[in-house]
């Protein structure tokens, strides 16, 4: 099991946005727009076609991740395997730890494990977390800790409240990392403001 968590990692290091900007820009995705390593900002900045390839990508990750932890002797390790994928993809040990947000890795992962009623109600409880928080990051760090909550009120396999809530946790992670260099940003901004 441990040798598929590991795998999983690495093939969600594999830094799609970074390796197809580079071959249709040449510049570094992460000094672009937003600085995020995700499709979002690949299509905003560089073109919808590399954006497209990028989020396939993403997307490919989590499902390739979920598929090879069907090849563990655990049951339980597909369904594990998906949270490792994204924490690659977030964490890539490849670009020193600076990736993207996870969510396309996310839905990746919830495809191959036919969950994808789970990503409808992911998608729902995070436009309602943005109409209260007007706030991307905020609205899916709430979103996260809902999903699981109303995921366990159907009384699922105890493996696919291990998926929701382990990947859940990864996506969260990154975002609250987020809201915490923005706030350092705007206290160093508000800083040099001063006379």
């Amino acid at each position: 099991m441990l040798w598929a968590l590991g795998l999983a990692y690495f093939i969600g290091s594999v830094p799609s946005s970074f390796l197809l900007t580079r071959l249709f820009d040449g510049r570094d995705i992460r000094e672009l727009g937003s600085r995020n390593a995700g499709a979002t900002n690949v299509t905003l900045n560089v073109g919808w076609i590399p954006g497209l390839l990028t989020l396939l990508g993403d997307v490919g990750k989590g499902y390739v991740a979920a598929v090879i932890g069907r090849f563990a002797q655990a049951p339980i390790c597909p369904y594990l395997t998906p949270a490792f994928a994204i924490a690659g993809h977030n964490w890539p040990v490849w670009l020193r730890f600076r990736g993207g947000g996870g969510l396309a890795t996310f839905i990746g992962g919830a495809l191959a494990l036919s969950q994808l009623p789970m990503v409808v109600v992911g998608f729902a409880l995070w436009g309602i977390s943005y109409l209260l928080c007007r706030n991307h990051d905020k609205s899916a760090v709430l979103a996260c800790v809902l999903l699981p909550v109303v995921v366990l009120a159907s009384r699922p396999p105890f493996k696919v409240l291990a998926f929701t809530t382990t990947s859940s946790f990864a996506v969260a992670l990154k975002r609250l990392q987020s809201i915490r260099q923005k706030l350092k940003l705007a206290k160093a901004g508000s800083k040099k403001e001063l006379p």
